[in-house]
């Protein structure tokens, strides 16, 4: 990676989201930390940069050391540790982001010359075409944009790492996803105020849909209402604390919580960890050794 591009990723702020097209965040963590059931609500691509990811999901354990990239398909909850490299001090990934408007225009447009048939393992050993298509895409959303030509060019750097992906035959869950289940279009009416008490019905109507073939539809797919309902407010509070900016009552009035206590206890519960160790679990220090993150980049 340019020198002058590692400088820009590496200073950027620990949960550093970008929330135009193709979204994408820069994690770091200085101290060994486990987070437990992490809802996924979009096809995520996570690649290692420094120390190891160790990752349990419904079908396996893994470990995704710096320089693979690991898949995660959408509707799934994972638990993992970060592992800081010991020689360098720190942990770090970055993680892309598949929105639902992308991946359809994706399949749209690419449909006819993907292949029939994409490995499924999550864990992945990238290639060249994969690990260039990465950095010029992570280069391309560190530019500043003023205009929807910038915009565009995310895109296309997007799709061009999705295609990388394909053409050396990996990654099925990304590449083919498709977008448009009722789980997907709760957790997005969901997120328009993360904070309302929501209630069944209130969704159902925004949906043009009577509560009873809501739950139903939703049942069909291995989900409820509730359990989305927390998963989205759990998510939205995951976010949040590991930006590291908000304090941690603001933090639970944004995700419907009008107790503190009650959000720090339900946080707990469900990620194995209070707000405030996971804060302390990624303390930045002043200088990081970025070297042997640009050679996992490259």
């Amino acid at each position: 990676m340019h020198q002058s591009l590692l400088s820009q990723l590496m200073a950027l702020p620990h949960l550093a989201e970008r929330t135009f097209v193709g979204g994408a965040a820069l994690f770091r963590f200085h101290h060994r930390v486990q987070v437990q059931r992490t809802p996924y609500f979009v096809p995520c691509l996570i690649a290692v940069l420094a120390g190891e990811k160790q990752i349990k999901t419904a079908h396996g354990e893994f470990v995704c050391k710096a320089g693979d990239w690991f898949t995660v398909s959408a509707g799934t909850s994972i638990t993992f540790t970060n592992v800081p490299d010991p020689a360098q001090g720190f942990f770090a990934a970055v993680v892309i982001a598949a929105d639902a408007s992308m991946l359809q225009r994706f399949r749209q447009r690419y449909a006819s010359v993907l292949p029939a048939q994409l490995g499924d393992h999550p864990l992945i050993t990238p290639d060249t075409a994969c690990r260039q298509a990465l950095h010029d895409y992570i280069s391309e959303i560190l530019i500043t944009r003023h205009d929807k030509l910038s915009d565009a060019l995310v895109e296309l750097r997007w799709e061009a790492l999705w295609l990388a992906l394909a053409r050396q035959g990996v990654a099925r869950d990304l590449v083919m996803a498709q977008p448009g289940r009722w789980r997907e279009r709760v957790v997005w009416t969901l997120y328009g105020n993360v904070a309302a008490d929501w209630h069944a019905d209130d969704v159902a109507r925004k949906l043009a849909l009577s509560e009873s073939s809501l739950r139903r539809r939703l049942r069909d797919e291995g989900t409820s209402f509730s359990e989305l309902l927390l998963d989205v407010r759990m998510e939205r509070a995951l976010a949040m604390v590991m930006d590291g900016t908000t304090a941690i009552q603001r933090i639970a009035e944004a995700c419907g919580y009008t107790s503190p206590s009650r959000f720090a206890a339900a946080f707990r519960q469900r990620f194995g960890l209070s707000p405030l160790a996971l804060r302390a679990s990624f303390q930045v220090p002043d200088e990081i050794a970025a070297q042997p993150i640009a050679d996992a980049l490259v």
